[in-house]
C-alpha cells in the first residue's frame, strides 16, 4: 500500500515536471528581447540627446552602402561623382565665391559694430576724423554726435544683462525646447508599439471554471432528471512565428446525477489536452506572422528620424534667431549714430536760422531727424522682439519672457570664404537627410504590407492535431492518478479548408497595397529631388552672399571716404553744406545697413547649407543617441 502511494507521488511529480518543461519550451520558442516601456520618459529623453559619439560614422557607412545598391538597381536620374561608372565619371565640382580679394574681418566688423563696442568704436572714428578734418567744427560736431548717440543707445539697456554665445543658446535649447521635449515622446511611443506587436507571441495562461445544474423531465428510467456539473481547466496557449496555435491544458470535471445505474456518483474526470493548429496557406510563414513586428520596428526608426529632423529644425531656428538678434543690435548701433548726426545737423540749422538758414531748411532738417528717430524707436522694438524670439526657441526657465533682461550675443559674425565640393555636398545630403531615410523605411513598410496582403489572397487550409490523456475516479486524486497511468489516450487529426467565392476583398486589399508601395517609391524619388534642389540652392546662396561682401565693403569705404573728403575740404559752413554733409552721412549709413544684411545672410546661409545636407547636428557637436542601446 505504501509502495503504491509512493508510486503515485512520483508519477504526479514526473507529470508536473513534464508539463512545466513543455510549457517553458513553448513559452521560450518565440520570446524576444523587450524594451523597457515603464521607464521614465525624462530618462529616455536624456539618453536621446548626448554628446558626440563614434556611432555616426558606422551609421553613415551603412547608409552609403544602401545608397549605392539603390543607385545600381533603380538607376536614379541623379548621378554623383562617387556612384558613376568609369566612362561617365566626372571631376568634383569645386565651387566657391568668385572674389579677387578677401577683405579683413576686422575691417568689416568695424563698420557694423555691436552696441557693447560703442565706446571703442566711437573713439576710433573720432581719432580718424581728428586726423583728417581741417576745422575744429567737424571734430566738435562729431563729439556732439557721440554724446547723443550714447544717449540713444541707453534705450537698449536693461537692468540685467546676460552674455550668451551661440553654443550656449544651442545647449539650452536642446535641454529645454518644448518642441524637442514633445517630439522626444515619439520614439518612446513607437518602441512601446513594437513591444505591443511582439507581445502577440507571448504565452497566455488561462484558467476557466463553469458550473451547470440541470433539473429536467425524462421519459425513461435510463435517463437522469437532475445533474450537477462542475468543470475546472487551466493551461497555456501560444502563437508561434510560423502561425501555429499551440495549447496545453489540464481540466477536471465533477458530475453528480440521480441516475440509479451510475457506477461512480459523483464521478471525477481528469483530462490532459495538447492541441496544435498550423495554417498551410493563408497565415503561414514567418514573414506573414512577424509582419506587424517588422512594421513596428520600421516605425521606431521612422520616429527616431522624425525626432532627429525636428531637433535639426530647432537648431536652425535657434541659429537664425541668434543671428537676427546680432543683426538687430548692430543695426540699432548704426542707426543710433545716424539719428544723432541728423540731430546735430538740425541743431546747427537752428543756430544758423538767424543768419542764412531759411525756415524751410530748418524744418527739412528737423523732419529728417524725427523720421530717423522713428526708425530708431522701431529698431529698438525689433531688438526686443529678437530677444523674445531667441528666448522662445530656447524655452529656458532661466530666461523667462516676463523678465526684463538684455541678451548680449558674444558670437562674432563669420566673414571668411568657404570653398565647397558641390557633388560631395549633395552626396552627403543623400547620406544624412532624415527625409530620405524615412522614405526608404516607408517603402520597406509598404513592401511588408504587400507581402501580407498577397498571403491573405490564398485559401484557408489548416491542419489540426489534438492529443488527449484521460482518467476517471471517485475523487479528484484517484481521477488524476488514473490519468497519469497514460491508459486512456485518444487523438484527432483534422483538415479545415475555406475560400471566399470571388475572393474580392483580399484581391482589392492586394491592389491597394501594391499601389501604396508604388506611391511610396514615387515619394522617395521626390524626396531625392527636393534634397538635391535644397543643397544646390543653399550652395548658391552661400557663394552669392559672400561675393556681395567685397563690393559692398567697397561701397562703405567709398561712402566713408566721400564724407571724410567733403569734411576735410570744407571752407565755410552753410545750410547747403550741412545738407550735403547730411546726405553723405545718410549714404554711409545705408551702405553699412546693406553690408550688415549681406553678412548676416551669409552666416545664416552657412547654417542653411548644413541643414540641407543633414549635418547640422554634427556641425554643432550634437548627436541623437540610440535608446535601445542606452547611448
Amino acid at each position: 500500500m505504501n509502495c503504491k502511494k509512493h508510486f503515485r507521488r512520483y508519477a504526479r511529480a514526473i507529470f508536473g515536471v513534464t508539463v512545466g518543461l513543455f510549457a517553458l519550451t513553448v513559452t521560450a520558442g518565440c520570446q524576444t528581447d523587450k524594451a523597457e516601456v515603464d521607464e521614465p520618459i525624462s530618462a529616455y529623453r536624456d539618453r536621446m540627446l548626448v554628446e558626440h559619439q563614434q556611432e555616426v560614422e558606422v551609421r553613415r557607412a551603412e547608409d552609403e552602402r544602401a545608397d549605392r545598391r539603390r543607385v545600381e538597381n533603380d538607376r536614379t536620374l541623379i548621378q554623383l561623382a562617387g556612384s558613376q561608372s568609369e566612362e561617365t565619371k566626372r571631376a568634383s565640382l569645386m565651387t566657391g565665391p568668385d572674389v579677387e580679394e578677401t577683405p579683413s574681418p576686422a575691417e568689416i566688423l568695424a563698420q557694423i559694430p555691436d552696441p557693447s563696442e560703442a565706446e571703442q568704436v566711437f573713439a576710433d572714428r573720432l581719432a580718424k576724423i581728428e586726423a583728417t578734418a581741417r576745422e575744429a567744427r567737424v571734430v566738435n560736431q562729431y563729439k556732439r554726435v557721440i554724446a547723443q548717440a550714447k544717449e540713444y543707445l541707453t534705450e537698449l539697456h536693461r537692468p540685467r544683462q546676460i552674455e550668451l554665445s551661440l553654443a550656449e543658446c544651442i545647449r539650452r535649447a536642446i535641454e529645454n525646447n518644448y518642441t524637442i521635449r514633445r517630439e522626444a515622446y515619439g520614439p518612446a511611443i513607437s518602441r512601446a508599439n513594437l513591444v505591443e506587436a511582439e507581445a502577440a507571441f507571448d504565452a497566455v495562461f488561462f484558467l476557466d471554471f463553469s458550473y451547470t445544474n440541470t433539473d429536467q423531465p425524462t421519459s425513461s428510467a435510463l435517463m437522469s432528471n437532475q445533474n450537477d456539473y462542475r468543470r475546472y481547466s487551466g493551461g497555456i496557449r501560444k502563437l508561434l512565428p510560423t502561425g501555429m496555435q499551440v495549447q496545453t491544458s489540464v481540466e477536471q470535471a465533477r458530475t453528480f446525477t440521480d441516475l440509479q445505474f451510475a457506477t461512480l456518483n459523483p464521478s471525477y474526470d481528469t483530462k490532459f489536452v495538447a492541441s496544435f493548429t498550423q495554417p498551410l496557406l493563408r497565415g503561414f510563414g514567418l514573414n506573414y506572422n512577424r509582419a506587424g513586428i517588422n512594421i513596428a520596428r520600421a516605425d521606431v526608426q521612422i520616429s527616431r528620424e522624425t525626432f532627429i529632423q525636428q531637433v535639426r529644425d530647432t537648431l536652425l531656428n535657434v541659429e537664425q534667431a541668434y543671428w537676427q538678434l546680432v543683426q538687430a543690435r548692430r543695426r540699432a548701433m548704426t542707426l543710433a549714430e545716424t539719428v544723432a548726426q541728423n540731430w546735430a545737423t538740425y541743431q546747427s540749422m537752428k543756430e544758423r536760422e538767424k543768419h542764412d538758414a531759411t525756415p524751410v531748411e530748418v524744418n527739412n532738417s528737423k523732419s529728417r531727424w524725427q523720421s530717423r528717430r522713428v526708425e530708431y524707436i522701431e529698431m529698438v522694438k525689433l531688438v526686443r522682439d529678437a530677444e523674445d524670439q531667441l528666448r522662445n526657441v530656447m524655452n529656458d526657465p532661466d530666461f523667462k519672457l516676463s523678465e526684463n533682461v538684455e541678451i548680449v550675443p558674444t558670437e562674432t559674425l563669420l566673414t571668411a570664404p568657404i570653398t565647397l565640393d558641390q557633388f560631395a555636398e549633395v552626396r552627403t545630403a543623400l547620406d544624412e537627410r532624415s527625409e530620405i531615410r524615412q522614405a526608404r523605411l516607408a517603402i520597406e513598410q509598404a513592401r511588408i504590407q504587400t507581402q501580407r496582403a498577397k498571403n491573405e489572397t490564398l485559401p484557408q487550409l489548416d491542419l489540426a492535431f489534438q492529443y488527449d490523456v484521460q482518467g476517471i475516479g471517485g475523487n479528484s486524486d484517484n481521477s488524476f492518478d488514473n490519468m497519469t497511468t497514460n491508459r486512456f489516450r485518444s487523438y484527432t487529426v483534422a483538415v479545415n479548408f475555406s475560400y471566399p467565392i470571388g475572393n474580392r476583398g483580399p484581391r482589392a486589399a492586394l491592389r491597394r497595397a501594391r499601389m501604396q508601395e508604388s506611391q511610396a517609391v514615387v515619394y522617395s524619388q521626390q524626396a531625392l529631388d527636393v534634397v538635391v534642389t535644397e543643397v544646390n540652392a543653399a550652395v548658391r546662396q552661400l557663394n552669392v552672399r559672400y561675393e556681395q561682401i567685397p563690393p559692398q565693403l567697397e561701397a562703405v569705404r567709398a561712402a566713408d571716404g566721400n564724407l571724410r573728403a567733403f569734411q576735410a575740404r570744407a571752407e565755410q559752413v552753410s545750410p547747403s553744406y550741412l545738407e550735403t554733409e547730411l546726405s553723405a552721412i545718410e549714404q554711409l549709413a545705408n551702405t553699412r545697413r546693406v553690408l550688415l544684411q549681406v553678412i548676416t545672410d551669409y552666416n545664416v546661409a552657412i547654417v542653411q547649407l548644413e541643414k540641407a545636407k543633414g549635418t547640422l547636428l554634427d556641425y554643432n557637436n550634437v548627436v541623437v543617441g540610440d535608446e535601445s542601446t542606452g547611448r
